[in-house]
């Protein structure tokens, strides 16, 4: 997936009619549709086989014109839910399930969930199931910085006020959940290697361990990032770094 700010210019220009950043669009999320689609039928895929992914390469396409951030709804969750819809659509048409994933295909009393002709209904979907996710998806960011003894109020309290060390920090928190070795090392042993991470970033040692939490909550947030959608389109780093 594209950094936040990437996502969100590509974005624009794709709505105001540049196909080349429409195509770079698709191409960065191809994996997100694939996963997404997996995870409706709960079996595996491939492209060159099954319909359902080039069903969700479409509904991708769709998601890029309707979408409207003025829903306060960040376009990867938007994107996966109109996925998820019209795959649930397809599915029922064919008639080869009753229930998937938990999420029964007779939804709202039968009707069509890839945009229903109710416009009204399906603003009601979109409006229950962000809250769902968004619900599900604070409880498991939760669970996983109680794992390594961090909770809300730290967060609140570690997060820098000034706009150059929060930079600094976010730089170095992207940096360690790039970094396979340093990130497993951190979920296993629950401590932040601050002399690696120091070495890696550029960044001094006590501004490490200062921003500590800060840096692991972040870090988290962007390893994870396909499963913190909501909490992912928070975090930003600042537009020279993210172009790196």
């Amino acid at each position: 997936m594209l950094p936040v700010n990437i996502m969100e210019e590509k974005l624009a220009s794709a709505q105001s009619g540049d196909s080349q950043a429409r195509e770079d669009l698709i191409a960065a999320y191809r994996s997100f549709v694939m996963r997404a689609v997996v995870k409706v039928c709960g079996r595996g895929m491939e492209w060159s086989r099954d319909d359902e992914l080039s069903i969700g390469l479409i509904a991708l396409n769709e998601a890029i014109d309707r979408f409207d951030d003025q829903r306060g709804v960040p376009f990867p969750a938007f994107a996966r839910l109109i996925i998820k819809s019209r795959i649930m659509d397809y599915l029922r048409q064919q008639s080869r399930h009753n229930n998937l994933s938990g999420v029964s295909l007779d939804d709202f009393d039968g009707q069509n969930l890839s945009f229903i002709e109710s416009s009204q209904a399906w603003d009601l979907y979109l409006q229950q199931e962000t809250e769902r996710e968004r619900e599900e998806e604070i409880g498991r960011y939760k669970k996983l910085l109680n794992d390594l003894e961090i909770c809300f109020d730290d967060l609140v309290k570690a997060s820098p006020k000034h706009r150059d060390a929060r930079a600094t920090l976010l730089r170095a928190s992207k940096l360690l959940s790039d970094e396979r070795h340093l990130f497993s090392q951190l979920m296993s042993t629950g401590k932040l290697p601050v002399m690696a991470l120091s070495r890696l970033a550029g960044i001094n040692v006590k501004t490490i361990e200062r921003g500590r939490k800060y840096i692991i909550a972040t870090s988290i947030i962007w390893h994870f990032c396909e499963d913190f959608l909501y909490l992912c389109s928070f975090v930003k780093l600042p537009e020279k770094e993210a172009r790196n």
